[in-house]
């Protein structure tokens, strides 16, 4: 009986696996594909039903008769991992009872004869990334890379490393489909025009293992994005899981302010160690619209950011400032008003899931204008089309850009609060009447460090 090509090749594929791998079929056209690929990052899949378990497996075992190799393949949570039919669940229907390989329950590891190792973890919070700081692995794979944070593929990628003198390539593997809150940067990184790593497509269709038939009735039934997401592994984004959802650059963005504009106010948000944002909100006087000049984030120390904000505050002659002056706020509320006779008022921090209820819907009603010009407000525009809501939708997901959205929230809150009380004139810096104010806030700000000290005594 004469053999066809195709046939004769997927045995040597499958007599090579077997032999070397462990792995009992072969791989179709696709998965065999991306086991080619002798890049340091790819990605595999598109839709569901694409055998994207198979290839992350198969690419995990192709060096395990390298003494010494191991693989590390993750999910987000502990709960993704142990799911029956899984990706751990269909190494151990591979691998368990096997002569000669090892199952470590405690470590979920599987341990083979050459000494080489698979690991299976997990990855839900930021913390988490930090269970594997001291770990060495030659390959690392992400099955549902779109349920991960950028911060923590990047995190990841630095414990793909080796000896001297091995010769097993690093490799950064994942699979996924479209959606989640990775969405993104998975489409920027791997998919877009301008990707920088490879990504092999792969359809219901080329996965003759499944039931296909059977498989797509079942996902024709699901809503129109889900289902070109997952039957037909378009890269397209469900944007009910963003926090600012409502925004369109079409309906909320334009190329220039109008001349004049009445009122500005800066809204200020401070980050951990130097990641700050400044926002610069105008608005008119019979004009429902507000207008965000400027939301951006910036680096430095607390001089820079001062000089920064009294910058602006010299073109644009602000009638309030507002920020979060808790914590490393406070040393920039005290440079501002010292050096600058500038006062940050305290940002209203209360009720923000209901205040970024309230700025999707002027969103949606065209009422709130970013200023596009010149690329100032190219942070904020940014983090609002990326930024997520948790699993719960209770604040934003971790891992995420948020200080410019944070700064334009505080804004907008403040100029809505400004409509309903005149405003705060402000003595002209260097006039006694500014003296006295910078002198006054100095005094409460002494007075307020001394409680805190007296309130951190009490519980010594």
């Amino acid at each position: 009986m004469r053999i066809s090509p195709t046939a004769a090749l997927y045995e040597i594929w499958r007599r090579k696996l077997a032999a070397c791998n462990y792995v009992p079929h072969a791989p179709f056209e696709r998965q065999r594909e991306f086991l080619d690929l002798d890049c340091f990052e790819a990605l595999y899949g598109g839709s569901a039903g694409g055998g994207k378990s198979d290839a992350l497996l198969m690419a995990a075992a192709q060096y395990l008769h390298v003494p010494g190799y191991a693989a590390l393949i993750l999910r987000r949570t502990y709960a993704d991992l142990a799911l029956e039919d899984a990706i751990m669940a269909r190494a151990e229907g591979w691998w368990a009872g096997i002569r000669g390989i090892k199952w470590d329950a405690k470590e979920k590891r599987f341990e083979f004869p050459s000494g080489a190792s698979i690991t299976f973890g997990y990855l839900d919070t930021e913390v988490d990334k930090y269970r594997y700081q001291g770990a060495a692995f030659q390959c690392i794979c992400f099955d549902e890379l779109t349920q991960f944070t950028q911060s923590k593929y990047s995190y990841l990628t630095s414990r793909v490393r080796r000896l001297a003198g091995c010769e097993v390539p690093l490799r950064i593997r994942a699979a996924s489909n479209p959606g989640g809150i990775g969405h993104d940067w998975v489409y920027r990184r791997f998919v877009g025009p301008d990707a920088v790593a490879p990504f092999i497509p792969a359809r219901l269709v080329d996965n003759f293992h499944l039931d296909r038939e059977t498989y797509r009735l079942t996902l024709e039934k699901l809503d129109p994005v889900t289902k070109q997401q997952l039957l037909e592994g378009v890269w397209i984004r469900d944007g009910a899981g963003l926090v600012y959802q409502h925004f369109n650059e079409a309906v909320n963005c334009i190329d220039r302010a109008p001349e004049k504009l009445d009122y500005y106010l800066c809204s200020l948000d401070f980050g951990v160690v130097d990641e700050n944002a400044v926002a610069v909100i105008g608005w008119r006087e019979h004009d429902p619209n507000i207008y965000i000049c400027r939301a951006y984030r910036l680096k430095g120390l607390v001089r820079d950011v001062a000089e920064e904000v009294a910058g602006l505050d010299a073109r644009y002659r602000f009638c309030k400032i507002v920020g979060d002056v808790g914590g490393m706020g406070k040393l920039f509320q005290a440079e501002l008003l010292s050096r600058f006779s500038l006062a940050i008022d305290p940002a209203e921090k209360t009720n923000k899931l209901g205040y970024i209820r309230l700025m999707n819907s002027d969103l949606a009603r065209g009422r709130i204008k970013v200023v596009d010009d010149d690329a100032s407000c190219v942070d904020l525009i940014a983090e609002w089309a990326d930024l997520p809501w948790n699993d719960t939708r209770t604040k934003e997901a971790d891992g995420f850009n948020n200080h410019a959205s944070d700064a334009a929230l505080y804004g907008f809150r403040a100029a809505l609060a400004y409509h309903e009380k005149p405003a705060e004139k402000l003595p002209a810096p260097g006039t006694h009447e500014a003296i006295e104010r910078m002198a006054a806030e100095l005094e409460r700000l002494a007075f307020e460090d001394i409680e805190n000290e007296e309130n951190e005594r009490r519980w010594l």
